[in-house]
């Protein structure tokens, strides 16, 4: 669905909108009668209560839930009026539900100003849709605060709704993996300040798209994650520990980091068709296996390989770099050659033990990994050995197996380029007359 046309036509049409207030008649309702729209401008009214549906409809499919439920059903009233002067610094939009006698509903008031994109109109609907189906039917006690879906989930949305009619922005996603700067989920799914930067905001943004993707490719995924909507406001609202209560597989905030690393690593690679060949992927497995880490206060350096690391533990700098290195492990499996996709899962093991500070039986662990890496690279080189002296000494009699094929081949080439010919002096015919 195209979210980019409606949301411009609705700035535009508010832009030339009176500032007198919005008078209740001039009303439109949308085809599943959940949605209200008040506006003074009867194509713009019209308009975004058509808009509202395709939303809805894009929010029910990615939590696999029936159209026709009733937290699907809960009003939602959109008012919207030109910016006065009187509201002027004032909220753009205001979000909030409503309980009375008549039953509950979500208002979402929409003020256009100088800026009309600030309202972000696609989001304010989401947070609605988000809210109603959380809360059902029945909506909230008189006096209580409500609680809406995190920030992730909102953001995550909206993210896969663009991606349908924009692609990936795989360049993002690339910049992430290289930097090596991803956060821990813990810290990432908190919610975050309205100060971000847009850069910075950019980034979450395709973070939390990322996350989503994770969650509904899980086994039962969009039913978990629709469980979670639902349990979000009742919880403690912990955000790893909801996860993993809604998500069974996700038994850990470690085993969620690994698989968010993932799942940005197949987003950075989504413009490539084919992976790491088996000496790019050594290539890159070799750099990763050294670390260089900062030895003293002055700042000077020292370069480690991992097998020594009774030696780099010590260093104040260890941890935070065997936790940046073991996302470059969890990135590179994600394009690495498949052949080495188990040796590289064990040094990510390893690397993550170490973070921990875990020891015991690493020697071991250490050198089977070597060991499948070179025992993998010795076979495949003793098959490249063997196709070549198979074509250097094996190939040397012609076989007349394919004539009658290529010569088939051969007659079809020559009719077409004559036909082609034949075409060419028509049309130059033509242009002369």
């Amino acid at each position: 669905m195209n979210l980019a046309a409606p949301i411009a036509a609705a700035a535009l049409a508010l832009a030339v909108t009176s500032s007198r207030g919005v008078e209740w008649k001039h009303r439109s309702d949308s085809s599943s009668r959940q949605f209200t729209v008040y506006c003074d401008d009867a194509p713009l009214r019209q308009r975004v209560a058509s808009f509202t549906e395709e939303v809805k409809s894009g929010l029910v499919q990615l939590l696999g839930e029936e159209r026709e439920s009733a937290r699907w059903q809960t009003p939602i009233v959109i008012t919207l009026e030109r910016e006065t002067t009187l509201q002027r610094g004032a909220a753009p939009v205001e979000v909030r539900p409503v309980q009375s006698d008549f039953g509950f509903k979500i208002e979402i008031n929409v003020r256009v100003g100088s800026d009309p994109a600030a309202v972000h109109l696609e989001k304010q609907i989401v947070r609605a849709l988000l809210l109603g189906y959380a809360y059902g039917p029945k909506g909230l006690e008189r006096g209580r605060h409500f609680i809406e879906a995190p920030w992730w989930v909102v953001e995550g949305a909206l993210q896969i709704f663009r991606r349908r009619d924009f692609g990936v922005d795989t360049a993002l996603f690339k910049r992430l993996i290289a930097s090596g700067q991803l956060p821990p989920i813990e810290e990432f799914l908190v919610e975050k300040p309205a100060e971000l930067g847009p850069a910075a905001l950019a980034l979450d943004k395709s973070c939390a798209m990322a996350i989503v993707e994770l969650l509904v490719e899980q086994p039962g995924g969009r039913e978990s994650l629709a469980r979670f909507i639902r349990e979000w406001p009742l919880g403690n609202r912990d955000p790893v520990t909801a996860l993993t209560s809604a998500f069974p597989g996700l038994v850990s905030g470690q085993t969620i980091q690994r698989w968010w690393t993932l799942s940005l690593a197949r987003l950075a690679a989504s413009d490539r068709h084919e992976g790491l060949t088996i000496e790019e992927t050594d290539r890159e497995l070799t750099a990763q296996l050294t670390l260089r880490l900062a030895a003293d206060r002055e700042g000077q350096h020292r370069t480690f390989q991992l097998h020594e690391y009774r030696d780099f533990l010590k260093l104040k700098t260890s941890r935070e770099a065997l936790r940046l290195r073991q996302t470059a492990f969890i990135a590179l499996s994600a394009r690495a050659n498949p052949l080495l996709q188990p040796v590289i899962g064990e040094y990510e093991q390893i690397v993550a033990m170490l973070a921990r500070g875990k020891t015991r039986g690493l020697d071991a662990r250490l050198e089977k990994a070597e060991s499948a890496r070179r025992e993998t690279l010795r076979r495949l080189s003793q098959i490249d050995d063997y196709m070549n002296w198979f074509e250097a000494t094996q190939l040397g009699e012609r076989s007349d197996a394919f004539d009658s094929f290529l010569k088939t081949a051969a007659e079809i080439a020559e009719q077409e380029k004559r036909a082609s010919s034949q075409i060419t002096q028509y049309l130059d015919q033509l242009e002369g007359e």
